[in-house]
């Protein structure tokens, strides 16, 4: 085993889409890590992966109202989603949050959940806290399937 076990591991939790779902796996399988290890090493990568989208994000998006074509989009898309969605997101947010990083699925996870806690103005604490809480629910899911997949995969073959 080797350090690059670990870097690539990490490196893998970071990318959209892939994220824990298959960090854990690869760290795993692939890289000769314990479960314990992979799980780690993802769920620090996703809490990196959110703080850093939700840091970037406010500067992003003003820095986009800055042109023509993308303001129009962008304050329609912020006051549409806020108008619509604000009450109920008021009363379950937290859960909501939580369970939407929480599930590991394709369109979930850290980076989604970061995207959604910025549109309705959830404080950065806040919300790198939920979005954490969420991400290290995901790995242990997703180290327990991981376990029970390869257990099951060795005994039928």
């Amino acid at each position: 085993m080797t350090l690059w076990n670990y870097i690539n591991t990490f490196i893998i939790s970071l990318t959209p889409i892939l994220e824990l779902r298959a960090s854990i796996p690869l760290g795993y399988l692939t890289f000769n890590l314990s479960i314990w290890e992979a799980t780690i090493i993802s769920i620090l990568g996703g809490i990196v992966a959110a703080a850093i989208t939700l840091a970037l994000l406010p500067p992003v998006v003003n820095f986009l109202l800055n042109f023509t074509l993308f303001k129009p989009i962008i304050n329609w898309v912020l006051n549409k989603t806020r108008a619509k969605h604000s009450n109920r997101f008021a009363a379950v947010g937290k859960i909501l949050l939580v369970t939407l990083v929480a599930l590991p699925l394709p369109g979930s996870g850290a980076y989604t959940g970061s995207l959604v806690a910025y549109l309705f103005g959830v404080p950065y604490k806040s919300a790198v806290k939920l979005i954490s809480i969420g991400i290290c629910i995901s790995g242990i899911l997703v180290a327990l399937i991981t376990l029970g997949g390869h257990g099951l995969w060795k005994m039928i073959f």
